[in-house]
């Protein structure tokens, strides 16, 4: 399922990941029980950070871990913004489909980085590795993207998929026919393997909500 390569392990030895896969899901428009959940995600948010302070929270795990990382390509953490425009602009989750919604508040609500791919598009099996900086692929806006050299990079036997810096590509995004989706949680290194889980599951129980008959296939930290 999954292949990390020799060189990432070397440059980031203490770097974990983690996938879900769940089957036979649906993707709805939208969905007035999950827009509930949404509701009150957002509030904990609001409730949480009533104090919000940039400096200490870019200190504070799993933050930090994330921001070390893209500092390195003196870039800004793209999660820590996401929150920010919630928090301090009071701006409401997007309205896209719901299974790209329960990735994204997750994602917000515990800060990991996490892409989402439809499962029956993927070339099997994955591989994660350290981008050369020749690759490219085309975004989920229908951007032609070459990745960073150094960048951590996920790609099936076609080509690459993801990587941190990027987000996913478009051959494999996630759409309103999607049946079978597999999520990947990309950390850097310092974040346990509990804290890894519990997000997996809230996207689990996330995707529960508007699809009750999906079927959990794997979770797992890598």
């Amino acid at each position: 399922m999954l292949i990390i390569s020799k060189n990432l392990k070397e440059v980031y030895s203490n770097a974990k990941f983690g996938i879900l896969i769940m089957k036979d899901v649906r993707n709805p428009q939208t969905n007035s029980e999950f827009n509930k959940t949404k509701i009150l995600v957002k509030n904990q948010l609001l409730s949480k950070y009533k104090n919000f302070n940039r400096k200490e929270f870019i200190r504070s795990e799993p933050v930090c871990f994330y921001t070390n990382y893209y500092k390195k390509f003196k870039k800004t953490y793209h999660v820590q913004l996401q929150l920010e425009s919630i928090i301090l602009k009071s701006n409401s989750f997007p309205n896209v489909a719901a299974l790209v919604e329960a990735m994204f508040i997750a994602e917000v609500k515990n800060l990991l980085l996490t892409a989402g791919h439809d499962l029956d598009k993927l070339e099997l099996p994955i591989k994660l590795n350290l981008a050369q900086g020749n690759e490219s692929f085309v975004s989920i806006s229908k951007k032609q993207q070459s990745l960073t050299k150094d960048d951590m990079m996920l790609s099936d036997g076609k080509g690459a998929i993801s990587s941190i810096l990027n987000g996913p590509d478009y051959r494999t995004r996630i759409t309103n026919d999607t049946k079978n989706v597999l999520f990947f949680v990309y950390t850097p290194g310092g974040i346990g393997d509990d804290v890894i889980r519990s997000h997996l599951n809230d996207i689990k129980s996330y995707v529960s909500i508007f699809a009750p008959h999906s079927k959990q296939h794997l979770l797992d930290v890598f």
